[in-house]
């Protein structure tokens, strides 16, 4: 018997997630629907169209026309008579789960795609909503253990309701245009023959971008020539331009926008860094693995989960200028040393974060669920 699912979202997605389901799934044992709170970007509304996906729209521009959004929720996971809902991040999953409990939806499903966020940043209303959500869903899948360790131990979640899932890469997509790729970025940035580090991160200061622009003059003082490259875009792009230029470091820094071609980028660079405060999983760290590109990062939240420390990369204590320093410089100055870390994770990788694998465990949890 065929049944149908409901992934439910905010409006866009950059990282391939939902066109990746869209794909993935297995159409012999599921339907897939798509449908977001806001409005449904045209291109994703595309693919998954061309998927064979239908696509709800509740076109919610703002909070307060959430209500709106609610109704027309009902009216179509009754009217499709929708077996599984699953919701994904922090406003769909709140809509979404109010949505499917008052329509009686079969089986109602969250992604707790982030960790301790809002306990971190002090938010008891959202917190409580996180708990509500827990509550009116019948499981909640943790992509990492330190995510299902914040759950049923700070937010008193079911042990019995929670799943570690980790999240997964389509190794499809997560690779190297062409064999010339590389060298191509190097010239087309101008960085042929310097030491590059790339961060590639929305622009928040969770990803730890204000220590890692702090870090920088005495990197620079110790690795001349050293350029850092920034892939990703957000609203305090401003207040980190702007400080670069008072650290006098805006020659050494490139800010590049959103990159499609994130993969090319990892393989031109000589160490990937994501120096964050928190975080639920670290997919970026996860694909520069598979890359063969050594990384740096903070032994925070899901990322020791990735990161084999002194392995295939080296953690450092989230917020520590110094250490995160120090680790830089070491792989930046080691060619032995970087390039012996550079492969070691690539079969890790494969072996435990496949997109197909992460899929295959969420329709087992479907299946679990909705008998």
């Amino acid at each position: 018997m065929t049944r149908t699912i409901l992934h439910f979202a905010k409006d866009s997605d950059t990282s391939g997630y939902f066109p990746q389901l869209a794909i993935w799934h297995d159409r012999s044992r599921f339907r897939m629907v798509f449908g977001t709170l806001g409005p449904l970007d045209s291109r994703l509304r595309a693919h998954m169209e061309s998927q064979g996906v239908e696509c709800l729209d509740c076109a919610c521009r703002a909070r307060w026309v959430y209500p709106v959004g609610l109704l027309r929720l009902i009216t179509f996971l009754r009217r499709h008579r929708i077996d599984i809902l699953h919701t994904h991040l922090f406003d769909p999953s709140v809509i979404g789960l109010a949505g499917g409990w008052l329509a009686r939806t079969p089986a109602r499903v969250v992604t707790r795609h982030y960790s301790d966020y809002h306990t971190r940043i002090a938010r008891p209303v959202h917190v409580w909503l996180d708990r509500l959500c827990t509550r009116m869903s019948h499981r909640v899948i943790a992509v990492s253990q330190h995510t299902a360790d914040h759950l049923t131990g700070v937010e008193g979640a079911p042990p019995a309701k929670v799943r570690v899932i980790h999240n997964g890469i389509d190794f499809e997509r997560v690779r190297v245009s062409s064999v010339d790729a590389p060298a191509q970025v190097r010239a087309e940035l101008d960085v042929v023959g310097k030491r590059v580090v790339l961060m590639a991160a929305r622009m928040h200061p969770e990803k730890g971008y204000d220590n890692l622009l702090a870090a920088l003059p005495g990197i620079l003082a110790r690795v001349p020539g050293l350029v850092l490259l920034i892939a990703g875009t957000g609203p305090f792009e401003a207040a980190y331009r702007a400080q670069c230029v008072a650290a006098g470091i805006e020659r050494s820094v490139r800010f590049l926008g959103f990159r499609r071609d994130l993969p090319d980028l990892m393989v031109a660079s000589d160490v990937v860094v994501l120096p964050s405060l928190a975080e639920a999983f670290g997919l970026v760290v996860a694909e520069a693995l598979y890359l063969g590109v050594p990384v740096v990062a903070s032994r925070v939240g899901g990322i020791p989960e990735i990161v084999d420390d002194g392995v295939d990369g080296l953690l450092v204590p989230p917020g520590d200028n110094e250490a995160l320093a120090g680790a830089l410089v070491q792989l930046l100055l080691d060619d032995q040393r970087r390039r012996s870390l550079g492969g070691a994770g690539r079969e890790k990788v494969s072996s435990r974060f496949s997109f197909r694998q992460m899929l295959a465990a969420y329709e087992r949890l479907y299946d679990e669920i909705h008998r």
